[in-house]
């Protein structure tokens, strides 16, 4: 997945965030100092959902963007999903850039 990509989904969840007031922004906000790993999830305004899962019958991981509100995680977004996460270890951040970023286990780079 290309940058542009990845720009969108830092404005579905950082923008909103910033429109709220009142609400603890390590629950909702991406940052290069507040990643989030395997298997936690953000979601600003609690109508998308984003994190790191692993489809039914695989052990690969991948970073998605879900409706919050539905029984079965059905990802409408996957960035990484040509470059997965081998184990548990991942990671989404930003960059220094603004840029967010996947990670793997050994901090390497799967989408920017």
């Amino acid at each position: 997945m290309g940058i542009g990509n990845c720009r969108i989904v830092a404005a579905l969840i950082l923008i909103p965030s910033c429109l709220r007031s009142g609400y603890d922004a390590a629950i909702d906000t991406i940052t290069t100092s507040q990643p989030i790993k395997d298997p936690e999830t953000v979601s600003a305004g609690n109508i998308f959902e984003m994190g790191i899962f692993s489809p039914v019958n695989l052990t690969n991981r991948y970073v998605g963007i879900w409706y919050n509100n539905v029984s079965a995680t059905k990802p409408e977004w996957v960035p990484n999903r040509n470059n997965p996460i081998a184990d548990s270890s991942g990671a989404v951040t930003i960059s220094e850039d603004g840029n967010l970023v996947v990670l793997n286990g050994h901090k390497e780079i799967l989408c920017s």
